[in-house]
């Protein structure tokens, strides 16, 4: 998908919805990140290296096998679901594309949010002075 669809794709489901945060790969989608935190959108960069994907991938299958989360009836999100598979790396296995056609771009971006949501710091409580 070109930068110029997917920002404007993401302009139409800020307009539908409260959109909290954007989280982007920086090797695909800085140019686009960098428009739209002009037009005051808050973008976090979330690199899918082996090291922030295996956990996550990990984080999203044990979702769902939980039942935590399944995916709305919809076809292209089944698409995407049927294309994913697993790979292994030296950190462990991740989701990925059986092929450079095949598109699991709506997997991995449920992926990275479920990683944003699931792994919220802690509020600073305060504890007294010293």
């Amino acid at each position: 998908m070109r930068a110029s669809c997917t920002i404007e794709a993401i302009r139409e489901l800020r307009e539908r919805y409260r959109v909290e945060a954007l989280a982007y790969d920086p090797w695909r989608a800085q140019q686009a990140a960098l428009e739209l935190e002009r037009e005051g959108m808050v973008c976090i960069t979330w690199p899918q290296t082996d090291a922030r994907a295996c956990p996550a991938s990990e984080a999203l299958y044990r979702a769902v096998i939980e039942q935590r989360l399944t995916l709305p009836a919809h076809p292209k999100l089944a698409e995407h679901a049927a294309n994913t598979v697993q790979r292994h790396s030296r950190r462990g296995w991740r989701i990925d594309s059986p092929s450079r056609g095949a598109n699991i771009d709506s997997i991995v971006a449920l992926m990275m949010a479920l990683e944003r949501v699931e792994n919220q710091p802690e509020p600073a409580r305060f504890l007294g002075w010293i």
